[in-house]
């Protein structure tokens, strides 16, 4: 059998001509441009903003403790070291002491349009027994207690107050023949009474 010279093959088209291929990468090439320049000057505003509307203010109070005050558009964190009867909420145990080396402190935290949150906390100490300083928080805070520990994990007595918008707790302990004497309030919403 004869095979024939093989069959022309048709000519091969020349491929398409590349329109718009530059023109593609440079317009998405301007457009990752313009969200890197909006985004620079939306940073630099926001920056701009916060500078000029936070303010922070820092004293320096008695030994050698600072006291913080952060005001924002938002809202204010204060924190001071001055902590007494009327912050607390609370009666200090008469002739106790502060501890020495434990901070006491007032800290309050106002977000606009949210719950405010108010935080009082001292650690006193005193040389008379636990069952005194016990019968002495017993007759001061009478009915406004809501329940009372006899004995805590930690070995405490505790007094918890709890109320719609206010929280204390007084916590005994004794510590090496005195006894240790926690107070803590947490207050919620606007300023209240104690």
């Amino acid at each position: 059998m004869a095979t024939g010279p093989p069959a022309p093959r048709p000519p091969v088209p020349p491929p398409p001509p590349r329109t718009g291929g530059h023109i593609v990468v440079a317009i998405v090439l301007l457009i990752l441009l313009l969200i890197i320049l909006v985004s620079g000057i939306a940073v630099w505003a926001g920056w701009r903003f916060l500078s000029r509307s936070v303010r922070v203010q820092v004293e320096e109070s008695g030994r050698g403790r600072k006291e913080v005050s952060i005001q924002t558009p938002i809202g204010s964190l204060e924190v001071k070291h001055e902590v007494d009867e009327a912050r607390l909420g609370l009666p200090i145990y008469p002739g106790a002491t502060r501890v020495k080396g434990e901070d006491a402190a007032t800290v309050n935290i106002d977000i606009a349009g949210e719950q405010n949150v108010r935080v009082a906390a001292a650690k006193f100490e005193t040389p008379d027994p636990i069952d005194q300083v016990r019968d002495f928080y017993r007759a001061r805070l009478g009915n406004q207690v809501t329940r009372i520990i006899e004995k805590s994990p930690e070995g405490k007595i505790v007094f918890e107050i709890k109320h719609e918008r206010q929280e204390k707790v007084v916590a005994l302990k004794e510590v090496s023949g005195r006894t240790r004497i926690e107070l803590v309030h947490v207050g919620h919403g606007p300023e209240e009474g104690n």
